[in-house]
């Protein structure tokens, strides 16, 4: 007997034709009545959604790579941005403070009580001496405000010094801690006289001419003698900070603290003259 043609085909290939048959006639029954073989449908999806997400990974990965890598670029650039918005806000804060800083000096100055014999003309401070090794200011106040030679300056803590130099609309202020300048003093304490100069630098005075056997002692205020009639008296010049007796002389060494503020003097009041200065702003005029 002649086997047939489809016997004669390999098993595979038999196999397949036998699925794809079994599939069309599934198909057919599906078409006339799709509620025969609803459970095995839902049945085969269930089946099947493991290998559905595990296809949908690369794409998951994909966007959550992409949201990562901006949302880091983002942070970076909002970062970037609260810094500079901090720097700007310390910046004005610095500039606050220095204001702030500013207003209390000049309450402060225009604070101090005013003799009678004096007015007290607010200077402001605008360079200093080209020679580095003097203690000179230059201020922005001079002839036509009635500045002179000689008239003394102080701050709302003290002496300054003295004006030296007077121009048109300036004037030179020798500080009182240069040291070819000195000041008569008394000690507050006792009423002591002695005579204060300086040593080239603006945190310390020395006062000079004092005997071992004298009673002064560290704290003790000085205050302006009037002496010689340069400087008004009662007016503050400095603290005794530091004493010290020297072995083979009969004077002590002793170091002054100044009252005044020989750092940051922005601001001066310069001491002058009632009558002398009315005179002085009239002619002016």
């Amino acid at each position: 007997m002649t086997p047939s043609i489809f016997a004669r085909q390999p098993l595979s290939l038999r196999k397949t034709a036998i699925v794809l048959i079994a599939a069309l006639i599934l198909m057919w029954f599906d078409s006339k009545n799709s509620d025969w073989f609803k459970p095995l449908r839902n049945s085969s999806h269930a089946a099947m959604q493991p290998i559905y997400e595990l296809s949908l990974l690369p794409s998951y990965a994909k966007h959550w790579a992409s949201g990562s890598l901006q949302s880091k670029e983002a942070i970076r650039r909002e970062n970037i941005q609260l810094k500079s918005q901090l720097i700007h806000a310390q910046a004005k804060l610095q500039q606050q403070d220095y204001i702030l800083a500013q207003n209390a000096r000049l309450q402060g100055i225009l604070s101090t009580t005013k003799p009678e014999q004096f007015d007290l003309n607010l200077a402001q401070v605008i360079g200093t001496d080209s020679n580095l090794l003097r203690q000179i200011v230059v201020l922005n106040k001079g002839m036509q405000d009635g500045v002179q030679v000689g008239q003394t300056v102080i701050d709302e803590d003290g002496i300054l010094g003295q004006i030296i130099n007077v121009y048109p609309n300036t004037s030179r202020l020798l500080l009182i801690t240069d040291e070819q300048q000195s000041v008569a003093v008394t000690v507050k304490r006792t009423g002591q006289r002695a005579i204060v100069t300086g040593q080239g630098i603006p945190t310390a005075l020395s006062l000079d001419y004092v005997f071992k056997t004298s009673d002064v002692r560290v704290g003790d205020e000085l205050v302006s003698s009037g002496l010689g009639g340069r400087i008004p008296a009662g007016y503050r010049v400095g603290r005794i900070a530091h004493i010290k007796d020297a072995q083979a002389a009969n004077f002590r060494s002793i170091e002054v603290t100044p009252a005044a503020n020989f750092i940051d003097n922005a601001y001066v009041l310069v001491l002058q003259d009632k009558l002398i200065n009315k005179n002085t702003l009239a002619a002016n005029e």
